[in-house]
């Protein structure tokens, strides 16, 4: 296991391809995260559903991950991992995936895959306020229980 901060050295600018399919993905990036930082697979912390928001949606708590629902006062913290709902033009019909690094009411901070012009492993500021914009999409995000 590495620490989060090791996690980002390894990642960041990279591509990652966790199961070997459909190419490099944001869940790719959520799942190795499970792996490298929790030392737990992927796919046994956070149950594969589908698409990002799927995953969220359908996801029930476990001895790894609490789900927590966005709501006007409430943040994430660094290290949880957010998902988004879909927001076309932005997140497309899939959702996204990401892994916090600093928020507040009014920006998030996450670094994931499969966004922007580039697509690698990179740090983006998202949102401009929980309460005119809802993180634009964000349903909510999963605890790690330590």
């Amino acid at each position: 296991m590495i620490t989060y901060n090791d996690f980002i050295w390894k990642w960041n600018t990279r591509f990652c391809d966790y199961d070997g399919q459909f190419g490099n993905q944001c869940v790719d990036l959520m799942r190795q995260y499970c792996k490298d930082v929790f030392g737990v697979d992927g796919y046994k912390a956070i149950p594969s559903t589908g698409w990002a928001k799927n995953i969220f949606y359908n996801f029930k708590d476990n001895q790894y991950f609490k789900k927590v629902l966005n709501g006007p006062n409430n943040t994430p913290k660094k290290g949880d991992i957010v998902f988004w709902d879909t927001y076309l033009f932005i997140t497309g019909r899939e959702g996204h995936v990401a892994i916090v690094d600093q928020a507040d009411l009014y920006y998030v901070v996450a670094f994931g895959q499969n966004y922007g012009k580039d697509k690698r492993c990179s740090f983006v500021k998202y949102g401009s306020s929980k309460l005119l914009h809802g993180y634009r999409g964000v349903i909510g995000w999963l605890t790690p229980k330590k």
